[in-house]
């Protein structure tokens, strides 16, 4: 796992509730039993976290925690 995907990781186990399992950076995001009004929001702490802004046909094409890496990498924030 990439420190990216460490950090990306750790900031969203902040948003899983008891009972849920952090899961390796493959798994689709979707799995995870999330709302989507949670899922916008630990997107919100990541674009603060890094000072980026994901764009919305970037945050479409965002299935799993290295996909949202690779934003990361390609919006500047590593």
């Amino acid at each position: 796992m990439t420190e990216i995907e460490q950090t990306l990781s750790e900031l969203l186990s902040g948003f899983l509730t008891e009972g849920q399992n952090m899961i390796d950076a493959a798994t689709p995001i979707n799995t995870l039993g999330l709302e989507s009004v949670v899922i916008m929001q630990f997107v919100a702490e990541v674009e603060d976290h890094f000072d980026i802004n994901i764009d919305l046909d970037s945050l479409a094409q965002i299935h799993t925690l290295n996909d949202l890496a690779k934003v990361v990498v390609t919006q500047g924030g590593a």
